[in-house]
């Protein structure tokens, strides 16, 4: 064969090599764990809800939610609720009315799952060993140099003592001559110190490193969760919390167990989550599947690109049996002019239900077969 002819069958080859990988990979926004079935029956192909986080966010969702209303959709509102005031109440109850939702996100936007929340370390060339102990019963975090029967410091974890949180009792022991101290994540600070997990010893005797001190999970969890719906209780009477939103996705068995227990029927996570109730592993309700749409579709509506990946995301969520949400915070990820723009792109597409995040529980538990604590189609038994 000519050399020319060599290129033109290469360049064909390429090109159907290209098409190939342009048409195996998975809708923007969307991974490979994604996979799953078509939804049974002849009712929606799809299941999404439209989600906007946190308290500061509330004029957002609410024009969200307004705008929603001019094409069926409803919406939810993940609220943290230590600083949510009787107008803010008014505010939501305006659009509860409407059928729009408030799901738990918290009394104090704070993890619920968190890892090592302090970091702690004591060092002095005179002392030979020195350790932290947490006495859940009287409320102290004491430290201990040398086995000395007398604490270097005894520092008070009681709700209204004078370290009511992590992040005041961190300044407290960098108070503390020879103690440093650190949160293992800014975002801890307003976890109750109260909640540290009792421990006898741990060693803290180091010169350059850390030791990590740990929260009781489900007793921090449980006041975290459980306030949060005390709270929508009082500023919303009669109103019944039905979804939790896991601040900062995260989330773990124990936190989730808490959740189950104080009568939240499901709950969101994030990328990490599950997005189609056919999926062959099945649909855990307490790792609902989220994702933002500045990262699905970007954050031009007027280019073509972002119409064609909004096509793209729905048509692969009903090719798996798509059950998941699209959440955003304020308007410096995605603006309400941007979801104006997003609302008719979505709303286009008849064979997909705009949902609360509880309809949305609910849809998955009256559809699929519950199996070790998952969800399976009934096709899938």
């Amino acid at each position: 064969m000519p050399r020319i002819g060599h290129h033109i069958l290469g360049g064909v080859l390429a090109c159907l090599l290209l098409f190939a990988l342009a048409a195996a990979a998975p809708a923007q926004g969307l991974s490979d764990a994604t996979r799953g079935v078509p939804l049974p029956g002849k009712g929606p192909r799809a299941y999404v809800n439209l989600i906007i986080d946190d308290l500061p966010n509330l004029d957002l969702w609410g024009q969200l939610a307004d705008d929603a209303d001019a094409f069926g959709m409803k919406t939810t509102l993940a609220l943290n609720t230590a600083k949510a005031t009787p107008a803010d109440y008014a505010a939501m109850a305006a659009r509860v009315a409407k059928g729009h939702e408030i799901a738990n996100h918290t009394r104090d936007h704070v993890p619920v799952a968190p890892s090592g929340v302090i970091k702690l370390r004591f060092f002095s060339p005179q002392a030979k060993s020195a350790y932290a102990a947490v006495d859940s019963q009287a409320k102290v975090l004491r430290l201990i140099v040398d086995d000395n029967p007398k604490p270097l410091a005894e520092l008070d974890l009681a709700e209204n003592g004078r370290h009511p949180t992590l992040r005041q009792l961190t300044d407290a022991l960098n108070n503390v001559r020879g103690v440093a101290a650190e949160l293992g994540d800014p975002y801890y600070a307003n976890i109750q110190s109260r909640f540290l997990a009792e421990r006898d010893k741990t060693d803290i005797f180091f010169k350059n490193g850390f030791a990590p001190l740990f929260v009781d999970i489900p007793a921090h969890a449980r006041y975290e969760i459980q306030g949060a719906d005390e709270d929508i209780a009082a500023g919303l009477p009669g109103y019944a919390v039905k979804a939790m939103v896991y601040p900062f996705l995260v989330s773990d068995a124990a936190s989730r167990q808490v959740t189950s227990e104080l009568g939240l029927t499901c709950g969101r996570v994030g990328t990490a989550g599950n997005a189609a109730l056919g999926a062959p592993g099945g649909y855990d309700l307490y790792r609902i599947y989220a994702v933002k749409p500045r990262d699905a579709f970007g954050t031009d509506p007027a280019s073509p690109q972002f119409a064609a990946k909004v096509a793209s995301f729905l048509k692969k969520i009903k090719e798996v049996g798509g059950v998941l949400c699209l959440y955003s915070h304020g308007p410096d990820e995605f603006t309400n002019e941007q979801w104006k723009a997003l609302l008719p792109l979505l709303a286009a597409d008849k064979e997909i239900a705009y949902v609360t995040l509880g309809e949305l529980g609910d849809f998955v538990r009256k559809t699929g077969v519950l199996r070790d604590g998952k969800y399976y189609l009934p096709q899938g038994k």
